[in-house]
């Protein structure tokens, strides 16, 4: 079992797997922006715009232990299919569920945004994006990456399935939650349901130089 928490602790998830499907470094503006928005409404710093961001991609079976009322979800833009779950308890940044890329069957978690136990190694597999970053940073995001890297993203890149098998095949692989946890999309319907969405529209941090959000170039 992996257990997620967030930074304070308030809000606690498990997933019924250990082992990750696959690891990604991701360096879109989607990310980045929650981020930094995450980041200001707690009153902490943030890293440098765009760099890599470590992700997980855990099989969709979970469920929340505790603090179910501190999560909410982010919409970054209406029409977006990648929803990203944060504790506003801390605001940290727990998990995404993004059906455009990723299925209903996998789940993605901010590992260097909360807090991850016992869930097993996992190798980069790919840094993905390389294209939302701005020509002053790139030399210091992407010269540093040595591994397989796409300056598109993978619904944009023929060579994806071949290069990342795995993806395509926990897309398609059958699997059984058991019995006391659930999918991502129950937890996100009730939540909403309760709560409404977090949408960052027009955000721009008060002042810091400002964030361009999905579809608004």
């Amino acid at each position: 079992m992996t257990i997620i928490t967030c930074d304070c602790g308030e809000l606690e998830v498990h997933f019924a797997t250990t082992k990750p499907l696959f690891r990604l470094i991701c360096c879109c503006n989607d990310c980045n922006a929650v981020l930094h928005w995450a980041a200001w409404k707690s009153g902490r710093t943030f890293y440098p715009a765009f760099q890599g961001i470590d992700k997980i991609y855990l099989q969709n079976s979970l469920k929340i232990v505790k603090g179910e009322e501190n999560l909410r979800w982010v919409k970054i833009t209406p029409g977006t299919l990648c929803l990203r779950g944060v504790a506003t308890c801390c605001y940290s940044s727990l998990f995404v569920e993004n059906l455009s890329i990723l299925g209903p069957k996998i789940v993605c978690v901010d590992v260097d945004f909360c807090k991850v136990k016992g869930t097993e190694t996992s190798e980069v597999t790919a840094q993905i994006f390389e294209k939302d970053i701005p020509g002053n940073r790139k030399r210091a995001v992407c010269d540093g990456f040595s591994g397989a890297r796409f300056e598109k993203g993978p619904e944009d890149t023929p060579m994806w399935p071949d290069v990342i098998p795995t993806i395509t095949k926990a897309q398609s692989n059958e699997f059984i939650i058991p019995d006391g946890f659930g999918s991502i999309r129950d937890i996100i319907e009730k939540s909403v349901n309760k709560h409404d969405w977090i949408h960052l529209e027009g955000y721009n941090d008060n002042g810091s130089p400002p964030i361009i959000l999905a579809g608004s170039t």
